[in-house]
């Protein structure tokens, strides 16, 4: 046999057809291995993330059943076997390749993913990502990750294709025995019926072979063993009495059938639950998987019976008739268009709506009022890009500074270090009067005392996803509960401030004819020096309010007053936020001239991953940098510099004379797990350092007030305006209007005592988590110990933490039914805790119902699981 194939591959032309057949047998080998070892490393990769969100005894019993992918792996197996002809191998090479270089280069990017955030990719998101330029880019900064994790796969491919290839035939030649088995029985008995009958003759093609063993063994073998590079190696082809392969012994033939029967077994006994399913997971089926129907966003089986007291209650209302309405309102109060029969949010029908207006203001507030000292005539709001509350300031009993010392041996800081510490955040020391404990003489205990105004210290974002951030701080509302930026093609319910400023303009009162600012209109102007091309902002920042901007855009038109530029862009959004010196400048000296108030809103860039700095100079804060130290000690050295642009502005302020008569309102748009989890972004990501940020109202006729209470940024606006109103820094008739804009808003202000709990109704306080559609974040101002996480969608987590037991969620609870939450929380808590966990439930389930009706979205199914 060996010598007629010699001879037949002997010419020139056999012989490219036996390179061919080399090359062939060897991409075979090859791309099966690249698809197993993708789809296997992502199973394992997609099992390690949620390895704590089952009971132990489900993962158990259960985890068999999660590599359903060996399926898939051995049907993709009978593809990549040797075909009996050339077009049948093209046929198999055009189902393997691709396949096997998409789900590669799938599980390379979910490697690179989880490595970066802690979060595995969302696929269904993913696509939101690819028609967005600036997307791209922020995608591009994985790219490492991305080709380390390939190199892997592929380097793995080609160092054990032929055994993974062998391996996978030998599964498969046994898998296939009792068909084989049952196979040739049938044929026996049915052979003398066909030969009676006439019917498919048996053709004698194996009559040259002696031993009817060999006979069967070529009659019924495939090739899914001894498919090899080298053809010779097929042992139907060798004499009988070779040693007969593993895999046709009785024992390997037991265990492997046994193994495939006992999954086939659990599979078919496993409960349709579709975290199960979600669990078992395949790429590339992960894409298209739309999890369990749902009649309500929120999944509420296991919540007892008795929670009802929401069911129909609608906040939506005719708008309330003021006197003083435009018959063209304008934007953000087209509610109140004549023709118009548009519902608005009522806060009299909101049910879990608590007021604290009908509370005396805050002492120290009112003593600054009567003493007529505290006058606003320009506000700025700065949103600080991915501020942590402990870092603002950073201080010496802080969880930042404890971090920072586990990174030198042991976790002695050296002195020249604490001192680089303690001066790093000295400008927000100065105004939140909160000292730093550092003891330098930079801070408000020596060379200065705190600058005055209100300063949070539990303060929570709306949203960790900075443009749904914007919505509660600019426009007092919850961010739309969706995916990535939807608002600006929806209903934002509330008007923003900038459209309240522009209300006040309208007034019979307004003039910039006269020197008292109070009569002067309103001028909006937005600045970032970050590109407003990112999810559709530029289409956002107009629903906003914001006609006026400086962008990354604008900036780098050569027709731009500053142009050109004095530094390089600092990361793959823009530029450093220093280069916006000038245009604060031009702006407060034209608000003067024109005899204008000033709403400046500017959004810092330079805190934002990967926390470049202008020439690259930096401070070594951290002791080491292994492991997430260095992308800390970037961090660090970004809030630092950003630390210094904020006393950079407070001086421009005091430079053009208008310090004492401006509001500077500071609020982080999310905060940052970097230090915690190595997240270095929030997304997916419940962690609670990503929710913590500072809030601070900022005025040097103000004393240091401190709110220890638990607060949200939905409750700025209304704190602004209220501030405006009882400073009576608009005129008479103006304070009529803000007052009646005011009533609108859901937030209790700050300037009046907060109410924690009235007549067993909590102050709820939820955040819209980055992207908006797959958790949301709830706790309560009543019990601001306790936080839930709830999942929207069937394939993630639900997660509970008590801060006071672990104030860094390091060992958060974490399951993906309500059920076993419960059942795990029970063991530790009285029935009080399960109470509060359940009405936590009930509640954000209205509120996620109520919040798609006041923007007037309607999800798709998509929308409810993935």
């Amino acid at each position: 046999m060996k010598g007629a194939r010699t001879l037949l591959f002997s010419g020139s032309q056999t012989s490219t057809g036996q390179t061919l057949d080399a090359f062939s047998n060897f991409a075979r080998c090859y791309f099966y291995a690249l698809a197993f070892w993708s789809v296997i490393s992502a199973k394992l990769l997609h099992l390690y993330a949620h390895l704590y969100s089952l009971p132990a005894s489900q993962l158990i019993v259960w985890s068999v059943t999660f590599f359903q992918d060996v399926v898939v792996l051995l049907l993709l197996r009978i593809i990549a076997q040797r075909g009996r002809t050339r077009p049948l191998a093209a046929l198999g090479a055009l189902v393997l390749i691709p396949f096997s270089l998409i789900v590669s280069g799938m599980a390379a990017a979910n490697f690179s993913v989880y490595i970066f955030t802690g979060a595995e990719i969302h696929w269904k998101q993913a696509k939101s990502f690819t028609n967005d330029a600036a997307a791209i880019r922020t995608l591009l900064t994985g790219l490492t990750g991305f080709l380390v994790g390939e190199a892997i796969i592929v380097a793995a491919a080609i160092l054990t294709g032929r055994f993974v290839h062998r391996v996978a035939g030998g599964l498969l030649h046994v898998l296939a025995w009792p068909l084989r088995w049952l196979f040739a029985r049938v044929s026996s008995c049915l052979s003398p019926l066909r030969q009676r009958l006439h019917i498919f003759p048996i053709r004698n093609q194996y009559k040259d072979l002696p031993d009817p063993e060999v006979y069967e063994r070529i009659a019924l073998e495939d090739d899914y063993l001894n498919d090899s590079p080298d053809d010779e190696s097929d042992y139907a082809y060798d004499d009988h009495h070779s040693p007969r392969p593993i895999t046709d012994r009785p024992l390997p033939r037991a265990l492997i059938v046994g193994a495939f029967s006992l999954f086939l077994l659990l599979r078919l006994l496993r409960p349709p639950d579709s975290v199960l399913l979600f669990l078992s997971g395949t790429l590339p089926l992960t894409t298209v998987f739309q999890g369990g129907h749902r009649d309500s966003p929120i999944d509420l089986t296991g919540v007892p019976l008795g929670y009802s007291y929401l069911d129909g209650a609608e906040t939506l209302q005719p708008p309330p008739k003021w006197s003083w309405m435009p018959k063209d309102p304008g934007p953000g109060f087209t509610d109140w268009k004549p023709d118009n029969h548009d519902l608005h949010y009522d806060n009299a029908k909101n049910p879990i709506h608590i007021s604290n207006l009908q509370e005396p203001l805050l002492e120290p507030v009112q003593k600054a009022v009567a003493d007529n000292n505290l006058k606003i005539k320009h506000v700025v709001l700065l949103k600080l890009e991915s501020a942590r509350a402990d870092i603002f300031p950073l201080r010496n009993d802080s969880f930042m500074r404890n971090r920072i010392a586990r990174s030198y041996k042991d976790n002695q800081i050296p002195e020249d270090v604490l001192d680089r510490i303690g001066d790093l955040t000295p400008t927000a020391e100065y105004l939140t009067g909160f000292s730093t404990g550092f003891g330098q003489d930079n801070g408000i205990q020596r060379s200065r005392k705190a600058y005055g105004g209100l300063s949070a210290r539990n303060a929570y974002t709306t949203s960790t996803y900075t443009l749904k951030s914007l919505e509660g701080t600019l426009c007092g509302v919850s961010p739309l509960v969706a995916d990535l930026n939807r608002e600006f093609e929806h209903h934002i319910y509330q008007p923003c401030s900038s459209q309240v400023f522009d209300m006040l303009t309208r007034q019979a009162e307004i003039t910039n004819q006269t020197d008292n600012f109070t009569l002067w209109p309103w001028h909006s102007i937005w600045m970032q020096f970050v590109t407003e091309t990112y999810d559709n902002q530029d289409k956002l920042m107009p629903k906003l309010g914001y006609f006026d901007k400086q962008t990354k855009e604008t900036i780098e038109d050569p027709d731009a007053k500053h142009f050109p530029l004095k530094t390089e862009e600092v990361n793959y959004y823009g530029y450093a936020d220093t280069e916006l010196k000038e245009y604060i400048r031009d702006a407060i000296d034209d608000a003067e001239s024109n005899h204008e108030r000033l709403f400046l809103t500017h959004l810092t860039g330079t805190t934002h991953h990967p926390w470049g700095l202008p020439n690259n100079t930096y401070e070594q804060i951290m002791g080491s940098n292994k492991g997430h130290n260095e992308d800390l000690n970037r961090y660090l050295n970004t809030i630092g510099f950003v630390d210094g642009w904020l006393q950079t502005i407070l001086d421009i302020l005091e430079e053009k004379g208008v310090a004492d008569e401006t509001l500077l309102v500071m609020a982080g748009d999310h905060g940052l797990s970097l230090p915690n989890d190595g997240g270095i972004t929030p997304y997916d990501n419940p962690h609670v350092g990503n929710f913590e940020v500072p809030i601070v109202f900022a005025h040097p006729k103000l004393p240091p007030i401190e709110v220890k209470a638990p607060v949200s940024s939905i409750q700025i606006v209304p704190s602004i305006i209220d501030l405006l109103i009882e400073s009576r820094s608009l005129p008479k008739d103006s304070i009529s209007v803000a007052s009646d804009i005011r009533s609108l808003y859901e937030g209790q202000s700050l300037i009046w005592p907060l109410i924690q709990e009235r007549d067993s109704k909590q102050d709820w306080q939820f955040t819209v988590m980055n992207t908006g559609g797959t958790w949301l974040s709830v706790r309560s101002a009543a019990r601001p110990r306790f936080r839930l996480v709830i999942p929207l969608i069937n394939d993630v987590e639900w997660r509970f933490t008590d801060l006071t037991k672990d104030p860094n969620e390091d060992k958060p609870i974490m399951r993906f039914n309500l059920a076993d939450l419960a059942h795990t929380i029970r063991k530790e808590y009285d029935n009080e805790l399960l109470h509060w966990l359940f009405d936590a439930v009930y509640v954000s389930n209205w509120w996620v119902k109520e919040n798609w009706n006041r923007y007037g979205y309607s999800p798709a199914p998509k929308n409810v699981g993935r």
